[in-house]
């Protein structure tokens, strides 16, 4: 009964997002368009984020058969990972623990102690980031900042986070390299490294992005509006253009009007030396997609996604990689 009303419910969806994706093809027919999103869902896992993101509307069968889809990703994630790392990933405060060599800002969370606490926690630094302690995506994240005019608001909604119970961690503000600033000076520009170990343990990094916000936000999630290029693993250096969730490409970044194409990201085979390192500290873990900041003080681990998104991973290789991955389980 579950799926037959996710089926439905999918259904009734899709006719809003068949207009949606005429914006990327106007030519096309409607009602063609919105079976189509139908069918991909049904045969292939992929749901309207996936439809739009790999062009499943000008790819035959054979091309859309190739893609990790929504659906696919779980099954990645069973068969790549144990329910005992899928919840270590999942628990930010035990992250930070097991991977501690490579994190080193402050940090505090709400479940263990008083807002008197966290008080005294955030006045050690000019601002701090509060983040639901078990979720992802950027949902729910707030800056407390001790030199902006909303201190006292902010901090009376981490006095109703303490009182309501919720989990949150409180983590010092990390701020980029110089080099990664200029590009959007106002957010936390990251990597994500996509990883694999494969049945021999053999490491394989397979993808990675610079994400970086647009404009003003803090956050640089392709959830939230953030924006994301590829990077050249061999040669660290973006290219192509960047692409936000609905697909609307850059070529410059919208706000610094840098251009993405060529841009090199400092101290990149550092990047790769850490990943490498960090990836065999949970072998369990074979399938993750890993996000780090370059800051004025090195490499910081800001967290592991178990599983990383199938869209940003296969936006930065270029093409479907499901049967790639099938040899790997």
């Amino acid at each position: 009964m579950h799926k037959i009303n996710t089926v439905l419910r999918y259904c009734y969806a899709s006719w809003a997002n068949s207009k949606l994706i005429l914006n990327q093809c106007p030519n096309k027919n409607r009602i063609l368009v919105y079976f189509d999103l139908i069918v991909c869902f049904l045969r292939y896992g992929a749901d309207f984020t996936n439809y739009s993101a790999f062009e499943f509307w000008k790819k035959n069968s054979k091309e859309r058969s190739s893609y990790i889809t929504l659906r696919r990703n779980d099954r990645l994630r069973f068969n790549l990972s144990t329910p005992s790392v899928y919840s270590l990933f999942l628990d930010k405060a035990a992250f930070n623990k097991r991977f501690s060599k490579f994190v080193s800002r402050g940090w505090m969370t709400t479940s263990d102690h008083s807002i008197e606490d966290l008080k005294c926690f955030i006045n050690k630094y000019d601002s701090v980031i509060a983040k639901p302690l078990c979720d992802f995506g950027g949902h729910g994240v707030f800056e407390i900042s001790k030199i902006k005019d909303d201190y006292n608001v902010k901090l009376d909604r981490l006095r109703q986070v303490v009182k309501l119970g919720q989990s949150y961690i409180i983590e010092e503000k990390i701020v980029n390299c110089n080099e990664l600033k200029t590009i959007a000076p106002y957010s936390l520009n990251t990597l994500r490294f996509v990883t694999v170990l494969d049945k021999e343990k053999k490491l394989h990094i397979i993808a990675a992005l610079l994400r970086m916000g647009t404009g003003t936000s803090i956050t640089d999630n392709y959830s939230e509006g953030g924006i994301a290029c590829p990077v050249n693993i061999e040669m660290g250096k973006l290219c192509g253009a960047a692409y936000d969730i609905n697909c609307a490409k850059y070529e410059i970044h919208p706000y610094s009007k840098i251009q993405f194409a060529g841009f090199q990201i400092p101290n990149f085979n550092k990047c790769i030396e850490a990943i490498t390192e960090i990836a065999y500290i949970e072998p369990e873990a074979r399938y993750v997609g890993w996000d780090i900041a370059l800051t004025p003080g090195g490499i910081e681990l800001l967290e592991g996604n178990i599983p990383p998104g199938q869209d940003l991973t296969q936006i930065a290789t270029g093409c479907g990689i499901w049967y790639k991955m099938l040899n790997w389980i």
